[in-house]
């Protein structure tokens, strides 16, 4: 009897476990049927969307891969790519509401493999942001407001926010093009479980690229096309203390925040307000031993593209275990070790690895110099893993 895998999400989690069930795990297990959900037509190399979001810096070809090409050597009898919206799913019945056009598409699944992933706030192109389309209006807004801007506040000194001010400065502060400035909420740029060091550096590389960092504040208000600014936004900056000050400029760019896509998941299946979904040691939904959830759409790591490589390959692994009946090994990972690699622009970056802060050569060498572009297409085709190393046999 077929055994039908419904995969919802064809980014950096989906895409490759569709993959590997179709060239690898099909092997052993000749039923299987898999079927991939997404709103997208494309695969979105998202990682490199602080470049591309500059405009004129990279052609689409470079982070857009359509799917169907992507999966066209598969036979339609083992495969099936469905263009549409998750909208409901009941665990209990196997089955999932995807939205398909005008209509309702209801798809029934012996193993759900969940990785719908998150998106960032205020349709910031950071992520996929509803369709194929909806993404590209959303990259094209954005660059045009780049290019009309003179000043430019980017909110969030996260990853996100440190090497998208990076870019800026690369391209347009370094040279006195245009103002950048950098707000975060910490009195140095990224996360606190980072090395002090490695914070000191990020800021320092981003002030030798023109960028201004102000920390310990967070943007609370814009006030925009203010007549007595010359259309400017007026920025209010609020600091721990409670007191405010304020700036202006022709731009404010959020980087801060991401935004679950579980809202067609079950209430009970979700870990509080944040809506993350739950994840068991095992990676399934507890109390669904045929669920299973993947990358930023969890709650059991936080959103890296590092740790989702890491549940995918563990995964993957495990497969073979799964559809057998046999029991399978539990996903372990230290949630104290810090894994980063920061680009800073074009030609410098900084990162940290466990202990060790990561030289800036390695970090441009290994990531910034395309940031994964140079893999995208054999990624999106299941040929190889993050940074072109090749996935479990």
């Amino acid at each position: 009897m077929t055994k039908t895998v419904v995969v919802l999400g064809a980014g950096p989690a989906g895409l490759p476990i569709a993959h590997y069930l179709l060239r690898r795990t099909a092997k052993q297990h000749p039923d299987l049927r898999v079927i991939l959900v997404s709103p997208h037509d494309t695969f979105y190399w998202k990682f490199a969307s602080v470049r591309f979001a500059l405009p004129g810096q990279m052609g689409e070809e470079k982070y857009m891969v359509p799917l169907a090409e992507c999966f066209a050597s598969y036979p339609t009898k083992a495969f099936e790519l469905v263009i549409g919206a998750a909208e409901t799913l009941d665990p209990k019945r196997n089955t999932v509401g995807v939205r398909v056009g005008e209509e309702v598409r209801e798809i029934g699944y012996h193993t759900l493999v969940v990785a719908t992933g998150s998106r960032a706030r205020d349709d910031m192109p950071w992520k996929e942001t509803g369709t194929t389309e909806q993404t590209r209006a959303a990259l094209t807004k954005l660059q045009t407001a780049i290019r009309d801007a003179r000043s430019i506040v980017v909110a969030g000194a996260g990853v996100t926010g440190v090497e998208f001010a990076g870019e800026l400065g690369s391209a347009y502060a370094k040279t006195g093009l245009k103002d950048v400035t950098l707000v975060g909420t910490e009195v140095l740029p990224l996360e606190p479980r980072t090395k002090d060091d490695v914070r000191r550096v990020a800021k320092h590389e981003l002030e030798k690229l023109g960028v201004k960092y102000i920390g310990g504040a967070r943007v609370t208000a814009e006030v925009k096309d203010d007549n007595k600014k010359k259309g400017k936004t007026v920025v209010t900056l609020t600091r721990s203390d409670g007191s405010t000050e304020t700036l202006t400029a022709d731009l404010v760019v959020p980087t801060h925040g991401l935004v679950p896509n579980t809202e067609f998941a079950p209430e009970a299946m979700r870990d509080g307000a944040l809506g993350y979904l739950k994840q068991d040691a095992d990676l399934r939904a507890p109390g669904y031993q045929n669920v299973f959830v993947l990358g930023d759409v969890g709650n059991l790591q936080p959103a890296q593209g590092v740790n989702t490589d890491a549940q995918v390959r563990h995964l993957m692994t495990q497969l073979n275990a799964y559809f057998s009946g046999e029991p399978t090994k539990p996903y372990t990972f230290d949630p104290n070790k810090v894994q980063l690699a920061i680009s800073i622009g074009r030609d410098r970056g900084t990162g940290q690895l466990g202990s060790w802060r990561l030289w800036s050569f390695l970090v441009w060498y290994l990531k910034g110099r395309y940031l994964g572009t140079n893999h995208v297409e054999a990624y999106a085709k299941g040929d190889v893993g993050g940074a072109g190393r090749a996935w479990p046999k």
